[in-house]
């Protein structure tokens, strides 16, 4: 027995929409294939249908055939970006691979040949003349892994992902520092000193909370509670919503930032236009310069909040619920750079627990 799903709108598109047609048969995989008119769609249904009913019709991959160009269209087309957090670099991605790949039938994207990509990808610098990282490929070949996922389990165009066993290549860890002596202070009054009108509580926000630049810029009126002290995350870059607490020196700033704000724009720190994100990029590089900070960025706030925090008996747990990090794993790579000084008293506990006395140390 054949059952088809009739022809349906998968996406609209800028031009018009996306037509897809399924067609399920208990004895053979499923079919189905994607049109930009419907017409298209109806008369691809009407001589497959055709085609399986007289025993004609060939169910061993003939997609393989399709061209890789083919299957990034289908990806993008089928709106499967538009659930990813970094869908800019997933499409820039694809894109390159589609220059290099884009005339391979599927049936000859092999493990040989991605990692002959993965090479080229590694020696040949970028349009800037700078070189890929590691890490940076090792993005690229997730990107890829995606759409290779989504043409195996999803439109059944090849018989495996290529990419599935292909194992990472060795990152070097990240050098991220946190600030030092009096540099938050330093930090803090360029931020006040600054010409933005945002760029001071922002920063404040940052350093006291711990939260990424991404998450305050989101901010809106609605998801704060002066009262309560209060934040609310709806969407955080592991799809986590969480509550963050807020500081009197914070809700006093957004304070004064909600008797002067526009009723038309919902986001807090808003742009000129009511619903555009705001840039502090060169604000943030001109207070650093102010302050005499170098080889800082704004994520480092995250990474100072945590080990400041993890210095003065904070839990693992607290700072996580804070941090909105789903693993301790991750709670415990932000708080790296906690020293000795920090862990000094554990052993002076046991040598008091010992009845140990060395005597007053010289200097």
């Amino acid at each position: 027995m054949i059952e088809v799903v009739h022809v349906y709108i998968q996406k609209k598109l800028k031009n018009g929409y996306s037509w897809r047609v399924v067609i399920r048969n208990n004895k053979h995989p499923t079919v189905c294939e994607t049109f930009q008119r419907r017409q298209e769609a109806v008369d691809w249904e009407h001589s497959v249908k055709q085609q399986i009913k007289l025993g004609k019709y060939k169910f061993g991959r003939p997609s393989q055939n399709n061209l890789f160009s083919d299957l990034v269209d289908s990806y993008i087309r089928d709106g499967v970006l538009d659930h990813h957090k970094s869908c800019k670099d997933t499409r820039r991605h694809l894109e390159y691979f589609k220059t290099q790949l884009g005339c391979y039938a599927l049936a000859y994207i092999n493990v040989e040949l991605i990692l002959k990509e993965r090479k080229k990808l590694l020696e040949t610098p970028t349009e800037r003349g700078c070189s890929r990282t590691t890490a940076t490929v090792n993005r690229y070949l997730s990107s890829l892994s995606g759409l290779l996922r989504y043409a195996y389990q999803t439109l059944r165009w090849i018989e495996e992902n290529p990419c599935t066993n292909l194992p990472k290549l060795k990152e070097s860890p990240k050098k991220r520092r946190i600030l030092e002596g009096c540099e938050e202070l330093a930090l803090l009054e360029a931020c006040k000193k600054s010409k933005h009108p945002y760029l001071y509580c922002i920063t404040l926000i940052g350093i006291t909370t711990g939260a990424r630049k991404g998450e305050i810029l989101s901010l809106t009126w609605d998801t704060i509670s002066l009262e309560k002290r209060l934040a609310h995350i709806k969407d955080s870059k592991n799809g986590r919503p969480r509550r963050i607490a807020l500081v009197d020196s914070v809700i006093q700033e957004l304070r004064k930032l909600q008797m002067e704000r526009d009723p038309s724009k919902p986001l807090v720190f808003a742009s000129k236009t009511p619903f555009g994100k705001l840039d502090i990029k060169k604000a943030w590089q001109k207070a650093l310069k102010e302050a005499g900070i170098n080889g800082f960025v704004f994520h480092g706030l995250r990474h100072h909040f945590t080990v400041f925090g993890g210095e003065i008996g904070a839990t693992g747990v607290q700072l996580r619920s804070q941090l909105g990090h789903p693993t301790s794993a991750m709670t415990d790579h932000y708080s790296s750079h906690i020293g000795a000084e920090a862990t000094r008293f554990i052993g002076e506990a046991i040598e008091t627990k010992l009845k140990i006395s060395g005597g007053p140390v010289e200097q």
